[in-house]
């Protein structure tokens, strides 16, 4: 059946249990009778015209390209405070943590041209949406499932191993990487740091790694932050997954959920990765 934006923005809600839109998506162009979707991780002006051009009913990409999307992304910074907090960090230790990385994004969103994709989709009179935290946070799910499923007495091998049997992490050409610590070492305390608008560099690894947490999951990492890690936290595990084959996990239980709606999914621009 045709849907509106409006509900498939609903639906990507309903797939993590949420009842309200995150700072970080957004309908740029909304649209209704949507039978066909170009779906990627970034879908920027270019994307939207090949798909006004090729007839699709939406344009759907994962990362924010304007207005509120990025405005009001610093808001989903909050979340890392909420998942520190969760590992035993103080809360004053946390704020402080992600005070720098806050005043970046404030700092970089503030100078951004945030009307350039959505005004070329005005333009065109081609439906735009993005949607970003709740697919995150499915992926964020699996990443915990796979940690409480084979144990804190296991390996950072072991779940390294555990992770890649992730089929977009499996297909990805990315692989997991350990770039803090050693695969030797027991897994202990996992923390999973995503789903929270970006990772959270050194000084939130360092909050966690002081409080308790012995392997910590960004889905990337700068090299400078994890030479400053290596450095300071010879005991303490890093374990990257991947950023691109990270983002896919969750887009493509969005695009299921769609074409089981019957909409007809393209995907393109890294979200392909895994699909059978």
């Amino acid at each position: 059946m045709a849907l509106t934006t409006d509900e498939i923005m609903q639906l990507s809600l309903d797939l993590v249990e949420w009842d309200e839109v995150p700072a970080d998506s957004t309908i740029y162009v909304p649209g209704e009778n949507i039978e066909s979707a170009l779906v990627g991780i970034d879908l920027e002006s270019p994307e939207v015209q090949l798909a006004e051009r090729e007839g699709y009913d939406l344009v759907l990409a994962h990362h924010p390209a304007g207005e509120r999307a990025r405005l009001d992304f610093p808001d989903v910074l909050n979340r890392q405070i909420e998942f520190m907090t969760d590992h035993g960090v103080p809360e004053s230790q946390a704020e402080d943590a992600v005070a720098d990385l806050r005043e970046r994004v404030e700092l970089g969103a503030h100078s951004a041209n945030y009307r350039h994709d959505p005004s070329v989709a005005e333009l065109l009179d081609q439906p735009y949406m993005n949607i970003h935290l709740a697919p995150d946070e499915i992926g964020r799910r699996r990443f915990i499932d796979v940690a409480e499923g084979i144990g804190s007495e296991s390996s950072v091998a072991e779940f390294v191993a555990a992770l890649e049997e992730i089929p977009e992490l499996a297909a990805a050409e990315t692989d997991v990487e350990i770039r803090v610590g050693n695969g030797e070492h027991e897994l202990g305390e996992v923390a999973v740091h995503h789903a929270a608008g970006t990772n959270g560099g050194a000084d939130v690894a360092r909050a966690y790694f002081e409080n308790g947490v012995d392997t910590l999951l960004y889905i990337h990492v700068g090299a400078g932050d994890a030479r400053e890690l290596r450095e300071a936290y010879e005991e303490k595990n890093l374990v990257v997954t991947g950023h691109i084959a990270s983002d896919a996990i969750g887009l493509n239980a969005l695009i299921d959920a769609l074409e089981e709606r019957g909409v007809e999914c393209t995907p393109i621009s890294g979200c392909s990765i895994g699909r059978a």
